[in-house]
């Protein structure tokens, strides 16, 4: 079956945040004469106002999306006859989003990443294997045409057999300063930057190698944030993420920016950066 031949799907998206957006513009334009954007679910009614708001202003013969609070996802699922659920709402609430969608029929696009613990992760996992339907996550990075060539040069062979990888991804402070500002620096809500971070890391290796790690174990503290790394630096009590001291902007080309990563063993520092570091063994499938 081609896109071409297959069924229109009756899409919709809880969460409404800005991220949302991605997927809002593309369902309600190039992906339109494949996908009915049927349904908005958000605890706040002014952001899917504002989405609704955005699609009118580029579509403006457009129909406005049906919206229902957090606690009519349900119903929504139901009255709209729903056969494909976004999931874009915090971390820590992907998995209820995620099981009710699939209890009710529904297959299921989740934003990275797709739940927060293992015991979520299960929840999830038994869940699609006891309705048949499927779970995708969001993983962007796969995208980006230097990883895809990435995926090219080693599926093809190009340096022979893969026994380890070294991966290393570094945050500056003005990108890894954002996961302290907003809701990601609970760990509760976000599972901590190796889960809401790194995902996309882990699964750039899982993906270019065609293989999944055998052990994983990881360890990690703060440096830079933090009510102790405050108090070496001498900074008030009261100051936070929004009004720490700014360092200095740098200007970095394209090639400045590192380009390895891995996992066995998972480290997370900052400093002048945030870094997150892993190694890992992994062997190829059979």
């Amino acid at each position: 079956m081609t896109f071409d031949t297959a069924p229109r799907r009756r899409c919709a998206v809880v969460g409404l945040g800005a991220r949302a957006r991605l997927y809002t513009q593309a369902l309600a334009g190039p992906y339109a004469d494949r996908v009915d954007l049927v349904g908005f679910c958000d605890v706040n009614a002014h952001r899917m106002d504002v989405h609704n708001d955005w699609i009118a202003s580029v579509h403006p013969d457009r129909v406005p999306v049906p919206t229902y609070g957090a606690e009519d996802f349900d119903e929504m699922l139901r009255r709209e006859r729903v056969d494909l659920v976004v999931v874009c709402t915090v971390d820590r609430t992907h998995d209820d989003y995620i099981v009710r969608a699939l209890e009710a029929g529904c297959d299921v696009v989740t934003e990275k990443p797709m739940t927060t613990d293992a015991e979520r992760a299960r929840r999830i996992l038994d869940a699609r294997r006891r309705t048949g339907r499927s779970v995708r996550v969001a993983f962007n990075y796969r995208y980006n045409p230097v990883h895809s060539a990435v995926r090219e040069l080693l599926a093809g062979g190009e340096i022979g057999e893969v026994g380890s990888v070294h991966f290393e991804w570094l945050l500056d402070l003005r990108h890894g300063a954002d996961y302290f500002r907003r809701w990601h620096r609970d760990k509760a809500d976000s599972g901590g930057l190796l889960v809401h971070k790194s995902t996309h890391h882990f699964d750039l290796v899982n993906w270019w190698l065609d293989a999944t790690p055998h052990t994983v174990f990881a360890q990690g503290g703060l440096f830079f944030y933090g009510d102790e790394a405050g108090r070496r630096r001498a900074w008030p009590a009261t100051t936070s993420a929004h009004t720490a001291p700014r360092r200095p902007t740098t200007t970095r080309t394209p090639c400045a920016w590192p380009t390895s990563r891995s996992s066995s063993r998972s480290t997370w520092t900052q400093s002048r950066r945030t870094a997150t570091t892993a190694t890992r063994t992994s062997s190829r499938r059979a």
